[in-house]
C-alpha cells in the first residue's frame, strides 16, 4: 500500500497515539483491512472516514489500558503528578497574600456589585455604572485587558464610566480611581477552605491507590486530582499565553476528573454489563475532547474581539458536567438498588451514596442556575464547594472495605 493510503498523517498519528506494544500489530491489521475489503468496495473516501473511525473508537479505550496498566505496575509514579499539585496548591495559597482586590465585579461593560467599604465603594463607582475605560484601555478590547499584569496592592487604577441619573435620566461620564486592597478576610478565608479540600481530595485518592493499586483506585485518584486542580488556589502566571494554557489544563484535568467518576461507577463495587460495549470507554471520555476542541475556539474568539460563541460554550460545558453528574449518580443509585443489604455494608455503598448526593447536589443546583444567573451573586454561592469534602472521605473509606477483593482488584 505504501504512503498512498492511508497517507503519512495517519501513520504518523498511529504511532504517536498507539501504545508501543500494539502498534505494529494493531496498524497492521488495520490499514491491510482497509486496503483489502473497503477501500476496493466503498471508494477511497468512505475507507479514509472508515479507517479514522476504527481509530477514534478503538485507541482512546487501548490507551486507557495501557495507562492503567502501567499505573499499576509503578504505582509511585502518580507520586509526582500529585506532588507538583500538591506544591502549585501551596503557592498559590502563599500568593493569596498579593491577591489584589477591587471590591467591585462587572460583566458586559456594567458593574453588577460594589462591596460596602471596598476600594470601588470608596472611590465612588456605583452598581450600575457602565464601564468604558479601565486603565486607559476599552472595555471592549478582552484581549488587551486580558494581557495587562496583575494590579498590585496600592495601584490605583482609573475608571471611566457612564452614569444614569435614575430620576432625571441624564448621563454623565466620570472618573473613578480605584486603590485596590488585599483581599478581604472572607474571600482568603474561602481560598484557603477550598484549597483545604482540594488537599483532602489529592491526598485521599494518592494513599487509597498507593494501598490498593486496583483500578478503581486509580480511577478515584484521577477523580482526586481533577477536583483538586481546580479547588487549590493557583498562583498569578505573568505571561498572557502561559496563564492562559493553565486555566485551560486546570478545567480540562477538573473536566477529566468528572469523567473518571462516572468511569469509576460503572466499574466500583462490580464492573456494569454496559462497559462490555466498545463505545462505551470512548463516550465517557469524549466529552473531555469537546472542550478542548471548544476551548481553542473559545480562546481564539476572544483574542479576535468576537463574543458570540462565549455563551454558548459556557452552557456546553455547563450541561456536560450536569450530564457527569447525573450519569454518575445514577451509576451508583443502580449498584445501590441491585445490592442486598449486606453488600451494601459490606462495600460502602451506604458511604458512598450519602456522600455523592450532599456532596454534588448543592453544586448542581448552582451549576444549573449558572446558565442563567450569575452564581455569585447568589446566596451562600461562596461555599458552595464546602459539602465536596463528603465525597473523597466517603469514597476512600469505601475502595479501603474492599482492599483485597479480587473482583474490585480486577475491575477495569
Amino acid at each position: 500500500m505504501g504512503a498512498a493510503f492511508p497517507g503519512p498523517f495517519a501513520e504518523s498519528a498511529l504511532r504517536l497515539f498507539l501504545p508501543a506494544d500494539r502498534r505494529e500489530e494493531f496498524e497492521g491489521d488495520l490499514i491491510e483491512e482497509t486496503e483489502a475489503i473497503v477501500l476496493p468496495r466503498c471508494g477511497r473516501r468512505t475507507a479514509l472516514l472508515w479507517f479514522w473511525w476504527q481509530i477514534a473508537t478503538s485507541v482512546p479505550p487501548m490507551l486507557v489500558r495501557h495507562l492503567d496498566k502501567e499505573v499499576r505496575m509503578y504505582p509511585q509514579r502518580w507520586i509526582v503528578p500529585a506532588t507538583l499539585l500538591g506544591l502549585w496548591g501551596l503557592w498559590g495559597l502563599v500568593d493569596l497574600g498579593k491577591t489584589p482586590s477591587g471590591g467591585f465585579d462587572w460583566g458586559n461593560s456594567e458593574v453588577i456589585a460594589v462591596e460596602p467599604g471596598g476600594p470601588a465603594d470608596l472611590g465612588g463607582l456605583r452598581t450600575g455604572d457602565r464601564i468604558l475605560t479601565m486603565g486607559g484601555i476599552p472595555v471592549r478590547d478582552l484581549t488587551a485587558l486580558r494581557r495587562q499584569p496583575r494590579t498590585e496592592i496600592g495601584e490605583t487604577t482609573v475608571l471611566v464610566v457612564e452614569r444614569t441619573d435614575a430620576a432625571t435620566g441624564a448621563t454623565t461620564t466620570e472618573n473613578i480611581g480605584i486603590t485596590y486592597s488585599a483581599l478581604p478576610a472572607r474571600d482568603r478565608t474561602v481560598s484557603i477552605v477550598a484549597g483545604l479540600i482540594g488537599f483532602v481530595f489529592l491526598l485521599s485518592g494518592l494513599i487509597v491507590f498507593l494501598k490498593t493499586q486496583s483500578t478503581p483506585a486509580l480511577l478515584f485518584a484521577a477523580v482526586g486530582f481533577g477536583f483538586a486542580a481546580i479547588l487549590l488556589p493557583s498562583p498569578y502566571i505573568g505571561p498572557y499565553g502561559l496563564r492562559i494554557f493553565t486555566m485551560t489544563l486546570f478545567f480540562l484535568a477538573f473536566l477529566t476528573g468528572f469523567a473518571c467518576l462516572l468511569h469509576f461507577l460503572l466499574v466500583f463495587p462490580k464492573r456494569k454489563r454496559v462497559m462490555e460495549k466498545k463505545l462505551v470507554p470512548w463516550l465517557i471520555y469524549s466529552p473531555v475532547a469537546v472542550f478542548v476542541a471548544v476551548g481553542i475556539i473559545n480562546f481564539v474568539v476572544v483574542d479576535l474581539q468576537v463574543g458570540t460563541l462565549r455563551a454558548p460554550a459556557a452552557v456546553l460545558l455547563g450541561l456536560i458536567l450536569i450530564g457527569y453528574v447525573l450519569l454518575s449518580l445514577g451509576a451508583l443509585v443502580h449498584s445501590f438498588v441491585t445490592a442486598g443489604p449486606g453488600e451494601r455494608a459490606a462495600e460502602g455503598l451506604n458511604l458512598m451514596l450519602a456522600g455523592v448526593v450532599v456532596g454534588l447536589l448543592p453544586m448542581t443546583v448552582m451549576m444549573v442556575a449558572g446558565m442563567f444567573v450569575r452564581t455569585d451573586l447568589l446566596p451562600g454561592g461562596d461555599w458552595i464547594f464546602l459539602p465536596l469534602i463528603l465525597i473523597p472521605i466517603s469514597f476512600a473509606a469505601a475502595l479501603l472495605k474492599t482492599v483485597g477483593s479480587p473482583q474490585v482488584t480486577a475491575t477495569g
